[in-house]
């Protein structure tokens, strides 16, 4: 049995730089496996100090390293989004990228038609958007708490052709019902010409329906099923890599803002426990060294020049179903508050990511430790965190500073407001620029 495994949890609403600390925590305690919990949405990008880079997805950012990953019971994989993937890791020269993956019999399946629901409720929102990432993964995870087996696909399904028929034409029938005759009135014009056009296609389509059969059937020969009890047989250093953020929590993210999946840490912690794990759990809570947010839901710090200064180095572009890319000052306020809602469990350390993009502008570090205003009794956090006014401090890092010595100062910034101590500090793209706490 494994005798450590890190969890590393997003405290933001995502885009915090899991990728990146996973790869180095890959690197650093030579782990043997990446355990990913969540769902294939997004991309968590790595940049190894060989020169390689990628976004993974569903992959664990341990894949450059040949690290092999784990599809555990708590990811809702999309066999769409790994043949895409593993087609990508191909002409990074991975041969055989199925090699370096495994799953759960019982992981949640998300097809197409969960996609193309997603991104009619998106649409339909007109010009109030609640953000996603549009792949159907909350659709697939709501469907499953909605109707149990009879409509959802799991991966031991994909075995069986026969049952991947049967199933994905039940979803079709049901969305169909939904959105099959759906008018141009339902949308704004630009949307409807640009996106809903598309989707009504796909929804007419009998050759599309069969070659997400023959797709789903051939992910099923490729995909190795393993029960999570053989995984946790193995030696040393495991890691856990969770999708989405703390603050898109179905039940204590900021509604409606939210995803359809649980984000929190116990359930990470709960799985392994669960599984019968009784060895060492460190969870390292992650977020930038600014805010970021893809797309709809409050950020009280945004500010659109600090957006225009950071956000070159990031690859996070503007789309339809997340909307633009906003940054602004680190807000510990937001930070505190998702310490307070994953109080079940207690975070080891912080991993702050980015903070060689503060050293590159300016070398000033902005931070909200305050809002002038107080939240009236009978708001939501949300509906408050819309005209919270932020109180920034600036903190100027003087050229040069000694890398010790920069450490100690962030741990002193964040550890006196947050009460945990910082355990990595990001000082650059590769795991070579990590700093570590002593």
């Amino acid at each position: 049995m494994f005798e450590k495994i890190y969890v590393v949890t997003d405290l933001g609403p995502g885009d915090g730089g899991k990728g990146s600390i996973v790869h180095a925590l890959s690197c650093k305690t030579d782990a043997n496996i990446i355990i990913k919990r969540g769902g294939a949405q997004g991309s968590h990008g790595v940049h190894a100090s060989l020169g390689e880079s990628f976004n993974f997805s569903q992959w664990g950012c341990g894949t450059l390293e040949g690290v092999p990953t784990f599809l555990s019971e708590q990811m809702v994989i999309s066999p769409v989004g790994l043949e895409n993937e593993s087609e990508a890791l191909k002409k990074l020269g991975i041969f055989d990228p199925f090699k370096l993956l495994s799953c759960d019999q019982s992981c949640i399946v998300a097809t197409p038609y969960h996609r193309i629901a997603s991104q009619f409720e998106e649409l339909l929102l007109k010009d109030k958007p609640r953000g996603t990432v549009g792949t159907g993964i909350g659709q697939a995870y709501r469907m499953t708490s909605n109707f149990g087996g009879e409509m959802t696909i799991r991966a031991h399904d994909l075995t069986d052709r026969r049952v991947i028929r049967s199933k994905l034409q039940r979803q079709y029938d049901y969305y169909f019902e939904q959105y099959g005759k759906i008018t141009r009135d339902a949308f704004l014009l630009e949307d409807f010409h640009n996106y809903a056009v598309n989707l009504i296609r796909f929804l007419h389509d009998e050759d599309f329906f069969n070659y997400v059969i023959d797709l789903f059937d051939e992910i099923g020969k490729k995909l190795r099923l393993t029960s999570f009890d053989e995984v946790l047989k193995g030696d040393g250093t495991a890691i856990v890599e969770c999708s989405h953020g703390v603050l898109t929590d179905a039940e204590m993210g900021l509604k409606p803002h939210v995803s359809a999946i649980r984000t929190l840490p116990i359930f990470a912690n709960k799985m392994l426990r669960n599984a019968g794990y009784d060895g060492e759990i460190i969870n390292y809570a992650v977020h930038r060294a600014y805010e970021i947010r893809h797309g709809a839901g409050p950020m009280p710090t945004y500010d659109p020049e600090f957006t225009a200064r950071m956000l070159p180095g990031s690859h996070k572009d503007k789309n339809r179903w997340q909307g633009a890319v906003r940054a602004g000052p680190l807000d510990l306020n937001l930070m505190r508050y998702a310490l307070d809602v994953s109080k079940e469990i207690q975070f080891d350390g912080l991993a702050l990511t980015w903070f060689d993009q503060i050293l590159a502008n300016d070398r000033t570090w902005p931070v909200c430790f305050h809002y002038k205003n107080r939240r009236k009794g009978d708001e939501s956090i949300t509906e408050y965190l819309k005209h919270a006014e932020p109180l920034v401090c600036n903190f100027g890092i003087r050229n040069p500073i000694p890398v010790r010595e920069l450490f100690n100062f962030v741990d002193k910034v964040l550890e006196s407001f947050l009460k945990i101590p910082l355990k990595i500090l990001s000082a650059g793209p590769t795991e070579k620029n990590k700093i570590y706490s002593e």
